[in-house]
């Protein structure tokens, strides 16, 4: 390797350990500020401290009415450090969400070099399915995966005829890698684009390795999956392969075959050599 592309490689390091810092910065910013908020904003504009309640409270309380199987059901600290725990953890799921455009956008500008002309365009588009993916899924988990999970997992405590008493961190930690997991998950087929514009994959390969890529998907469902059960796994897993298959048949109609490539690699190649040699002439041509 040249020290000129191994300058090129740093340098796209460099690029992107640049763009994480920045949304990090932004992240833990937006975390904070979520933390601090209050539930009422109208008496903390008027000064009156004295009743100042947590937004975030607000939220938790929300997220057991909805999600909470029972009403029997109790959910208590087991350590002094786990509502802080929780009130952090929610805030930065929250704080996710809102910066997600923004993080979305700092990696398309990453990968711009790897784009057609005319792909370059699109910032807008490739935020906007990001978000959208991302809500799709996390939707998904909200109103059908985490439901379900927690109904299932609460008759084995019924039957069990004990006290349904369950630690406050290991609920919200479901809900968050229940809500984060399933929309990450969703947004694998944009990871899959990157990968295809790229040339690091090809569309063919994709359709060739159905089988192996669903036992993986099997494997990775197994560890994003709020609970181990199998029925958790197929509600996440049926899905994204059913997304999976619409990504091929989109790559399939928007990536031109790879001779198709290859000639428009070697037209521009040809384009620039022709700019080149006609700038070279320009300069070596006296004035008059």
């Amino acid at each position: 390797m040249s020290l000129d592309q191994e300058q090129s490689i740093w340098d796209h390091l460099e690029e992107l350990a640049t763009r994480l810092r920045r949304v990090l910065t932004a992240l833990a910013i937006v975390t904070f500020v979520i933390m601090s908020a209050p539930s009422d904003l109208a008496q903390i504009l008027k000064l009156n401290l004295s009743g100042y309640r947590p937004l975030i409270s607000s939220i938790l309380e929300f997220i057991q009415d909805s999600l909470l199987p029972g009403s029997e059901v109790r959910l208590i600290p087991l350590n002094w450090l786990d509502p802080f725990y929780i009130y952090f953890l929610v805030a930065f799921i929250i704080a996710f969400l809102v910066t997600l455009p923004y993080l979305s956008w700092e990696l398309y500008k990453f990968i711009i070099p790897a784009l057609y002309e005319h792909e370059r365009k699109g910032i807008f588009t490739f935020v906007l399915v990001v978000v959208l993916l991302f809500v799709v899924g996390a939707a998904y988990a909200w109103f059908l995966l985490l439901p379900t999970t927690f109904s299932v997992l609460y008759n084995f405590v019924s039957q069990s005829r004990v006290l349904p008493l369950f630690s406050m961190k290991d609920f919200y930690n479901m809900v968050a890698f229940g809500l984060l997991g399933s929309g990450i998950f969703y947004t694998f087929p944009v990871i899959i684009w990157i990968i295809v514009k790229a040339d690091l994959l090809e569309v063919e390969s994709l359709k060739r390795n159905r089988k192996q890529l669903f036992v993986g998907l099997l494997f990775v469902t197994a560890i994003l999956s709020p609970d181990p059960t199998p029925f958790t796994m197929l509600l996440m897993s049926v899905p994204f392969y059913i997304l999976y298959e619409i990504t091929i048949q989109v790559l399939q109609r928007t990536t031109p075959d790879p001779e198709k490539k290859a000639i428009q690699a070697g037209l521009r190649a040809s384009e620039r050599f022709l700019t080149q040699e006609k700038a070279s002439e320009e300069a070596n041509t006296p004035s008059s």
